[in-house]
């Protein structure tokens, strides 16, 4: 006899933009968002190292363990277990004290006329510290460099609906090469088993530029699909993934909660350019360089422009042509240092004690009841 409702599937749980869930507003700490900045570096660059390094080789082995094979290693003989490079291996163990890699997963997506096949890949980290398992993604190494084609400048990219479990409009790029390996079919499927195994953690999907928005689509589908789990999506220099519909759908979700991290004059967070594309979750801020580093955190946030308007921040040049970034700046030096993982993790690293205690919507006084109840205005 069964104990089920007919039609109970058809409920689903929601928040919005003006009454969000509490775990979608949770600050998260410094060090959370530096070590996933740090496991975002190690994914973009252990290509110029080890082009096809294989971190699956890695999996299960103990940080303690790792420690001490890069100890037996030499500048003479840089490789353990004859193919993992000692320099790889000890960039991993600097990502957190306890950092171990729990799978790997490497894909190509299939030739087709007009566009080549392009690679993405996803490692599978964990960490008891601070019960995570981390799901860092990444593109091919053009993608990573460049997110978007020449078209995202003025806001002339395609879309395509996402999936028909969230039809909502996406960037068309985006979506075929999300869906065009197994890539999602795998890393869920492992994320399944290692939340039996670990019960009491959180997952956190990241990446950098291309690998932060393939992160964002997929931080949005595991959630949608597993709401007894938290989700967090903390992502570097991420371009405009979709309009307002997309938006509305990740704001949507009270087990997902997303932040932004952009960096000074990182072109590729305001594009595709043009008021159809809008982005989701918060925003976090960085300007400034060493000890004058300066955070800043805007709730629900739509773009780079706004906030930095809104903000009064330095260190975000706009240049607008029609309401279009201008080619110049998307292409200029600054920009594209501030767009590499590098230059997110060197600030962050450098800056001290530099963080955010509140959105900053939110400091002030505010509207507020007799009884000292915070008021929303609508």
């Amino acid at each position: 006899l069964s104990t089920s409702y007919s039609g109970v599937d058809d409920f689903r749980l929601t928040s919005s933009e003006v009454d969000p869930d509490p775990f979608q507003v949770e600050l998260p700490a410094k060090k959370e968002i530096a070590v996933h900045s740090k496991i975002c570096a190690l994914m973009d660059g252990y290509t110029a190292i080890h082009r096809d390094f294989n971190f699956a080789m890695l999996s299960g082995v103990s940080h303690s363990t790792l420690q001490k094979e890069v100890a037996k290693s030499t500048d003479e003989k840089p490789m353990i277990a004859g193919s993992c490079h000692r320099v790889v291996v000890q960039q991993l163990l600097d990502c957190a004290p306890d950092i171990v890699v729990e799978g790997f997963f490497r894909e190509y997506t299939p030739e087709e006329e007009g566009r080549e096949s392009e690679r993405v890949e996803a490692c599978i980290l964990s960490s008891e510290c601070s019960r995570q398992i981390v799901v860092c993604f990444r593109g091919s190494t053009a993608n990573q460099a460049k997110p978007l084609g020449k078209g995202g400048m003025f806001g002339k990219e395609a879309t395509a609906i996402l999936h028909e479990e969230q039809p909502v409009p996406v960037l068309a790029s985006l979506r075929s090469t999300y869906f065009g390996t197994q890539l999602e079919r795998t890393v869920f499927a492992l994320l399944a088993n290692l939340a039996a195994r670990k019960p009491f953690f959180d997952v956190v999907m990241t990446g950098h530029s291309f690998g932060a928005a393939v992160a964002s689509v997929a931080s949005m589908r595991y959630a949608s699909k597993n709401s007894q789990m938290r989700v967090s999506c903390h992502v570097f220099g991420c371009p405009r993934i979709g309009g307002e519909e997309w938006r509305q759908k990740v704001n949507s979700i009270p087990n997902l909660r997303v932040y932004r991290v952009e960096n000074g004059c990182d072109p590729y967070v305001s594009l595709p350019a043009g008021n159809e594309w809008v982005h989701c979750g918060h925003a976090i801020r960085i300007n400034g360089e060493g000890a004058n580093v300066e955070f800043r955190a805007r709730r629900f946030d739509r773009d780079a422009a706004a906030s930095a308007n809104a903000g009064g921040m330095l260190g975000f040049v706009q240049a607008k042509v029609v309401g279009s970034m201008t080619l110049s700046q998307g292409s200029s030096a600054q920009g594209r240092l501030d767009h590499e993982i590098g230059s997110y993790d060197e600030r962050l690293a450098n800056s001290g004690d530099a963080w955010f205690d509140d959105f900053c919507e939110m400091r002030g006084k505010g509207i507020r009841a007799d009884d000292n109840e915070s008021r929303t205005l609508a």
